[in-house]
């Protein structure tokens, strides 16, 4: 049986228009290459301009990165620990979500984790974002704007789920 997993190249190749959503999952994956992929940001901001649906939990938000103009740059200076410039980004005031400054602090205690190099709701405030936070960390939070659905952690995937399908 074939997998309904289809990778940028694949979807380049098919034409965009093809689909009608994308989602983005967390984990640390994202932050190591989907922030700074060039054909991720192509597909991005062409659903975008489409107002199709992007949904994105836990750490996948910070994806959102690869629409920047110069989304390696912008990476590169928060990896060295500079402060960018806040950049010209289509998704600049922009209601979202992303795992929290402080769960990465608790799971980084809790798991006893490296450092990491920027966290991602710092990451995305920086590019632009406006950041909403749970009350409670770790549990679920969601948050829609627009064509965006972003759930805030892992709890929050269902719900993400639920408000793709019947958005």
């Amino acid at each position: 049986m074939a997998s309904p997993v289809v990778g940028l190249a694949r979807i380049e190749q098919r034409g965009y228009a093809r689909f009608d959503a994308v989602y983005i999952p967390g984990g640390h994956a994202p932050m190591q290459d989907l922030l700074k992929s060039p054909a991720l940001g192509r597909l991005l901001a062409d659903f975008h301009q489409r107002n199709k649906t992007t949904a994105l939990v836990c750490h996948g938000p910070i994806a959102l990165l690869s629409t920047l103009p110069d989304a390696a740059g912008f990476v590169a200076k928060l990896e060295a620990g500079a402060t960018p410039a806040t950049p010209k980004w289509i998704y600049r005031g922009y209601q979202m979500t992303v795992i929290s400054n402080q769960e990465e602090e608790q799971a980084k205690a809790l798991l006893g984790g490296g450092q990491m190099r920027f966290y991602p709701q710092t990451a995305l405030q920086r590019a632009g974002a406006k950041f909403s936070s749970n009350a409670t960390p770790w549990t679920g939070h969601v948050v829609v704007d627009r064509e965006l659905i972003a759930g805030q952690n892992r709890a929050s995937a269902l719900a993400v789920g639920s408000g793709w399908l019947s958005g």
